[in-house]
């Protein structure tokens, strides 16, 4: 599903405080602006079993539906679970720490999460970052 004005307002978003000229941002640390930001190596995270570790992230944020969008095909998505989207499989695994660039937020704008393909989950936002920063071990930390 095509948003524009959704499109409008990340791509505005981007711009005001991505350090380069595309969407491409690894690990979403790389900023122009002071905002709360950490990063984490999601693949080692899946590798040992501890997805449950984001899930808790989100629900402490009361985060549980999100929008999502994929900038290698440009394409939004509305009112997905989370829960589910960090659960999907195909028939290689786990689908979520392969998702190729892709943003992830909801209404408030309070917070982003960034999934990179080379394998970093990056949170922005105050209270997700504190949130991250409280659950997440920092053996993982990217």
């Amino acid at each position: 599903m095509k948003n524009v004005a959704i499109e409008a307002r990340l791509f505005s978003f981007l711009n005001e405080y991505a350090c380069g000229h595309d969407l491409y941002w690894f690990p979403l640390t790389r900023l122009k602006k002071d905002i709360s930001v950490i990063a984490y190596d999601i693949d080692e995270i899946y590798k040992n079993g501890e997805i449950c570790l984001l899930e808790k992230v989100f629900r402490q944020c009361g985060i549980s539906v999100v929008n999502t969008f994929q900038t290698d095909i440009c394409e939004y998505f509305e009112n997905d679970s989370i829960f589910d989207l960090l659960r999907e499989k195909d028939s290689d695994g786990f689908v979520f720490p392969r998702t190729v660039e892709t943003f992830y937020f909801d209404d408030t704008e309070k917070w982003m999460v960034y999934v990179s393909h080379e394998g970093t989950i990056s949170f922005t936002g105050g209270e997700i970052v504190q949130a991250a920063k409280a659950i997440i071990p920092s053996k993982y930390i990217y």
